[in-house]
């Protein structure tokens, strides 16, 4: 039985990048070998365990055939003759077809050790377009390598543009690829993700998105002032020609979807004439009086998106804040003369209360 330590430790090792777990490759063993040895297993369809006191996972070696269509049809082989290099053979890019022995000593039989040399993410071998979640894998990769110097090469790109269908790409589920866009989003440079999915030509699988330069351009002026996921996401999503379409493709989580909801109604409200009425109107659809500080940070990236795409104003974003604190200052007043009201009389008050307050304030200004 030999043990290899694989894919993106021994990358990062290579690269200078902080190694933030370690997985195993068991050549020459068995299911039953492991199990004697006190390792857990925790994948009912693959013989992954973990270790019984480092709790790393420990994989047995394996080979893997393509059987039908889409990211799941594989069939998988796992037996005690499967060589390292074998199993390094399915791996998507050299760069995570790299193995190490307990001495050190690297096994490269794709060059691997090259390529991140010459800071290029690059497939195996021709096994990378039976997987179409590999060009959303690569994607990905060039978002968080490019601060080392990383692009996909040329070849890579090619094999993308022309070796994948609709229908694979139709195939995948929208889970998977929403998990690959989240840890875009939250890398130094998720434009990159963005502009490797345009040059593959599959960005409209999954995006409604049409001027990749706009999505490219907003995301680097707004990526060093917001750098969650979710502000992120809201910010690209902007920019959707439908919001609804894409939500549906990625099926997006929720969390997500309500400050993308925020910012749509923001920018309406920012841009559309208002009266005082509407203005309300607007914050009780943003729950503003529920949700104030979600609000307010919608309201915050809205001020951002509109001034990078030089869009026109109606109402300036200044007053809009400015209406937030006067209403939220007048909570405890406005408590108080609901106060002593019969329940049928309070909603149409504290509305004549609020339009009061709004009124006011864009009076004074």
């Amino acid at each position: 039985m030999n043990v290899y330590l694989v894919g993106g430790a021994v990358r990062d090792e290579l690269i200078g990048r902080e190694i933030k777990e370690k997985d195993w490759v068991v050549v020459g063993s068995t299911e039953e070998d492991l199990l004697a040895k006190r390792f857990k297993k925790i994948n009912s369809q693959f013989p992954v365990f973990l270790h019984p006191e480092t709790k790393e996972e420990y994989a047995l070696a394996r080979k893997e055939k393509k059987v039908s269509p889409g990211h799941q049809g594989f069939k998988f082989i796992f037996d005690p003759s499967v060589t390292i290099e074998e199993d390094l053979k399915r791996r998507d890019f050299t760069m995570n077809a790299i193995a190490k022995k307990d001495n050190g000593e690297l096994i490269d039989p794709f060059a691997g050790v090259a390529d991140i040399n010459n800071k290029l993410i690059k497939h195996v071998s021709e096994f990378f377009t039976e997987d179409p979640l590999r060009v959303f894998r690569c994607a990905r990769f060039a978002a968080t390598l490019k601060s080392f110097g990383f692009k996909v090469s040329d070849e890579t790109i090619n094999l993308m543009q022309t070796k994948f269908s609709k229908d694979e790409f139709l195939s995948l589920s929208a889970e998977r690829v929403w998990v690959e866009t989240q840890k875009a989003l939250i890398s130094e440079h998720p434009e990159e993700y963005f502009s490797v999915l345009n040059k593959a030509d599959c960005l409209h699988y999954f995006f409604d998105l049409s001027d990749i330069k706009e999505v490219i351009d907003l995301i680097e002026h707004i990526k060093k002032k917001y750098v969650g996921d979710v502000e992120r996401w809201a910010a690209v999503n902007s920019l959707s020609i439908d919001q609804k379409k894409t939500n549906e493709l990625l099926k997006i989580p929720k969390k997500f979807l309500k400050l993308s909801d925020k910012i749509q109604e923001c920018i309406r409200l920012f841009t559309q004439k208002n009266s005082d009425s509407e203005i309300l109107d607007s914050l009780y659809k943003m729950s503003f009086f529920r949700e104030s500080s979600s609000t307010r940070k919608a309201m915050e990236i809205c001020d951002d998106l509109i001034k990078v795409k030089g869009s026109s104003l109606s109402l300036e974003p200044s007053l809009i804040l400015n209406i937030a604190d006067k209403l939220e200052e007048s909570k405890i007043e406005i408590n108080r003369s609901l106060k002593d009201m019969k329940d049928e009389d309070k909603k149409s008050k504290l509305l004549e209360l609020r339009l009061n307050i709004i009124r006011k304030t864009r009076t004074n200004l």
